[in-house]
């Protein structure tokens, strides 16, 4: 289970990185790697503040991604 702390850091890195255009590779691979990183490691109670954070970076990608589907859709 992630702590509040490493769940502000993980997300504040990735915001960093989409804000600054660095390269992050293939997008939808990135906001799959946050949701299993992330999102699967937030304890019930912070998931709602994750899951906002997590969709608003991937709007600002341009990716649609829906957690627990098979695939994801751009």
């Amino acid at each position: 289970m992630l702590c509040q702390e490493r769940i502000d850091a993980r997300l504040n890195d990735a915001e960093f990185l989409v804000l600054s255009g660095a390269d992050i590779g293939d997008p939808q691979a990135f906001i799959r790697g946050l949701w299993l990183q992330v999102y699967e490691g937030a304890p019930m109670h912070l998931r709602s503040a994750v899951l906002r954070r997590l969709h608003a970076r991937s709007r600002r990608l341009g990716v649609h991604y829906v957690h627990g589907e098979h695939g994801a859709s751009a």
